[in-house]
């Protein structure tokens, strides 16, 4: 499914379930990497980038679903495959079943189409290979941000 944004991220269209529903202004995002240096990387160029985003970070799926939990992240970048043995796929489904809300963005190292069909069907809302610039990632959390601040 191609999107409006052609630098390699896929919109995955998931219907009403992934629009935000937090009514305040601050975007509250959870990074789950296990690569310390990717996930390091991705934070400072998005607090970089956005004043009113809060970022938490996840190194596999125990800090995870904990964090998930505590803090109510309106957007997580996912890793799709963590060292620790989870599949990010899974942990999106788990998430989603408990917070539908929560838009979730997969990270992966591979641009390949089964891998988007397969995030797609784990509940995921959007889908970036790692290669993908960080401008297009940041048109995808404007639009996220867009959408929080929009009446619902």
């Amino acid at each position: 499914m191609p999107s409006c944004f052609p630098q390699g991220g896929v919109r995955l269209d998931r219907g009403s379930n992934s629009s935000i529903e937090n009514n305040k202004n601050m975007l509250k995002t959870l990074l789950v990497e296990d690569n310390l240096n990717y996930r390091d990387v991705l934070k400072s160029a998005l607090l970089n980038e956005f004043i009113d985003l809060d970022t938490r970070e996840a190194a596999n799926e125990d800090e995870a679903l904990d964090i998930v939990d505590t803090y109510n992240p309106d957007l997580i970048f996912m890793d799709i495959d963590l060292d620790s043995g989870t599949n990010g796929l899974d942990l999106t489904r788990k998430i989603k079943v408990e917070h539908p809300g929560i838009v979730v963005v997969i990270l992966s190292q591979h641009d390949i189409s089964e891998y988007r069909s397969i995030a797609q069907k784990s509940g995921a809302d959007f889908y970036f290979s790692k290669s993908t610039s960080l401008e297009s990632i940041f048109d995808y959390v404007s639009t996220v941000i867009d959408n929080k601040s929009s009446p619902h």
